[in-house]
Formats: C-alpha cells, structure tokens, sequence
C-alpha cells in the first residue's frame, strides 16, 4: 500500500492546494471543447483560404460569375465567424478579390472578343457544316450583343487588318521593284501594248501602277524635249529653256540641278558668241547637258516612285476608313450612349419634371441611330454605293 509523505499530506489540507486541484480539474473537462472550437476554427480558415484562391484564379481566368461567387462564400463565412480577429481576415481577403474585379471583367471582354475572332475564323472552313457550324454562328451572334466585348473585337480586326495592310505594302513595293524596269523600258520603245499588259496584270496594285505610268510618260516627255534642245541637236545653247524647266520644279529638286545648270550658263556665255562656240566650252557645256538630263532623268524616277506610293498610302486610308466604319456600324448600342442619353434627357426636361429611365433609353437610342445613320453615309461617301 503506498505511503504518502507528511509534507504531502500537510500540502492537500491546504485551502490554496485544493483549489489549485479544482482549476485543473475545470481545465481538464473543458478541453474538448477548446479542441473542437480550434478545429472550427481551423476549418473556417481553410475554406476561407480555398474560396480566396479559387476567386483569384477565377480572376486570372476572366470568369467573373466565379469570382463574385467566391466574394460571396467569404461574406458568408464572415458572418459565421466567432472572433473579430478571423472578420477582419476574411473581410481583407474580400476586398483584395473585389479589387480584381475590374481587372476580371477586362480579361472576359477579351476573352469574348478572341472567341469572336476564333469563330469567324473556323466558319472560313468550308468543310464544317451541319450542327457544328450553326453552332458557332449562334455563339457569334450572342457574343456580338455585347457592345463592350465588339468594341474590344473592333481593335482585334484592325489590329489584324493593319497587319495584312503591311504584308500587302511589302508586296507592293516587290511589284514595282519587279516592274518599274520593264514600264520604262516599254516607254522608251513607245511599246504600250506591253505596259497596259503590265497595269491589267498588277492586280490590287493597278491603279498605283496607273499613276507610276502616268507619272513616268510625262518624265519621259520631258526628258525627249530636253534632248531637243540640247546642243547636239540645236547648236547654240538653251539656256533659257533650261531655267524655264528648273522654275518649274519643287525647289528641293530645282536646288539639286541648280549647281549644274549655273556651271553650264557659265560655260554658254563664255564659249558661244550668238554664231559659234569655243570648242573647249562646248565640250564643258555638252557635258554639263548630260549631267543635267542625268540629275534629271533619276529626280523624275524619284518622283514617278514617290506618285505610286503615294496613291497606295491614299488607297490604304480609304480602305481603313471603309473597315472602322463597317466595324462601327455592326457594333450594338454601348453603355456610353446610355451616358450621353442621361445627359441629353435631362437637358430637355420641362421644370418640374422627373427623369425617368425609360427617356435616358430613348435619348440613348436616339443618338445611336444619329451615329449609325452617320457612319453609313461615310461608308456610302468612300465606297460609291
């Protein structure tokens, strides 16, 4: 039988001992329970975390339905909460995903858009047909109601129509680097049967070709009275006519020329009397000629380039303005017109009177059709129709 100490024993009886044994005792019965509020706790935790990263996610993603769900499940967990410490956490947790909330919304309006892109694109395939295609169609024309996700759409398609802009420049300037050569050479030998083939051949081209034809026939006109007037042809020197086709030019071509032509001025006035030349100045002042008509020749290829590129860079804005214009007109009413309605309404409101909703959305409705009616007689302006 075991034996206990007097010390012992003396330290039981003790008032201070034995409520010491009680406090022990209570601590000891409740500890189930603490357990059990600790695992609450931590459960709480957990699904607050979960649902925090889940809407995250869901904000990288563009999915804005799971995002606002996840809010709400945090909300939720908010009021079930038993410490204001744990409502402060899931309340920063809330408010850090509704500051992804804009961000998310960004993200689907694209999302949207590239969907909208990709479905145009897969209906090129003339092999889907059936329930596939009308499948797609269906989605498109859902999608196209959005006015946000179409203006995002709209900067999709000129992204890409600037792209194949670029593409078709490249090409462009491959046609006329594969032609120019072969047009002066069929002017040279007055061969026009051989350019118009060339112009009917340029494809989307043609009217840029035209006008490098154009452009290059009357540099050649020019260049073949030029040589009339040289001294080879004429003897005495054409000093006159010379300054009268330099006075023509642009003055940054006229500055060019003008150093040759002062030469070959100086040259006529010091070797032709009115009935003949010194013979070292006329050899100067032929040579001057020719290096006049070669300055000449290669301003007059410069600018027949200058003429083609020229018209390209007016046929590509004519057609931007044709694709932004065909964009707007296929884009449905957006919330700015709602804006600008609200406005407008409430400036014609007789006094007294209360703005109601349904005049903002006829005011709204108002200026989208004065828009719309506007870009289609741009559109009709620019296509002729």
């Amino acid at each position: 039988m075991a034996k206990f100490s007097q010390q012992f024993l003396r330290a039981m009886a003790q008032p201070s001992y034995q409520e010491g044994l009680f406090t022990a005792a209570q601590q000891l019965g409740g500890l189930p329970g603490r357990l059990e509020q600790e695992r609450g706790a931590m459960q709480r935790f957990d699904e607050s975390v979960r649902a925090s990263e889940q809407g995250i996610a869901a904000a990288q993603q563009g999915d804005v339905s799971a995002l606002t769900n996840r809010i709400a499940e945090l909300r939720r967990q908010m009021a079930s909460a038993t410490t204001l410490q744990e409502k402060q956490r899931i309340r920063a947790e809330m408010a850090n995903l509704q500051r992804l909330q804009p961000g998310a919304q960004k993200i689907a309006v694209g999302n949207k858009a590239r969907s909208m892109v990709q479905g145009e694109q897969a209906l090129q395939d003339e092999s889907l047909v059936g329930p596939a295609r009308l499948a797609i169609e269906q989605r498109l024309e859902v999608l196209k109601q959005d006015p946000e996700a179409m203006t995002e759409y709209n900067k999709f398609k000129m992204d890409q129509w600037r792209t194949d802009q670029a593409q078709r420049e490249m090409q462009s300037q491959q046609w006329l680097a594969d032609n120019s050569a072969k047009i002066s050479k069929a002017i040279e030998n007055n061969d026009m049967d051989t350019i118009e083939s060339i112009v009917q051949g340029a494809g989307e081209f043609s009217e840029a070709a035209q006008s490098f034809v154009a452009t290059s026939l009357r540099n050649a006109d020019a260049m073949a009275r030029f040589e009339e007037n040289s001294i080879e042809r004429k003897i005495a020197p054409s000093v006159s006519y010379y300054k009268d086709q330099l006075d023509a030019l642009p003055e940054e071509v006229r500055n060019i020329l003008q150093p040759t032509f002062d030469a070959y001025k100086e040259a006529s006035d010091k070797g032709w009397n009115g009935s003949e030349w010194s013979t070292g100045e006329r050899i100067r002042a032929k040579q001057l000629e020719k290096d006049m008509q070669s300055q000449l020749r290669s301003v007059y290829s410069q600018v027949a380039t200058s003429e083609y590129f020229a018209k390209r860079r007016e046929e590509a804005t004519k057609r931007e303005q044709i694709a932004e214009l065909e964009l707007k007109i296929s884009t449905p009413m957006g919330s700015d017109y709602l804006v600008q309605g609200r406005i407008l309404a409430n400036s014609l409101l007789d006094e007294g009177e209360v703005l109601t909703q349904a005049a903002v959305e006829r005011a709204a409705r108002s200026l989208y059709a004065r828009d719309q009616e506007k870009y289609r007689s741009q559109l009709s302006s620019l296509t002729g129709q």
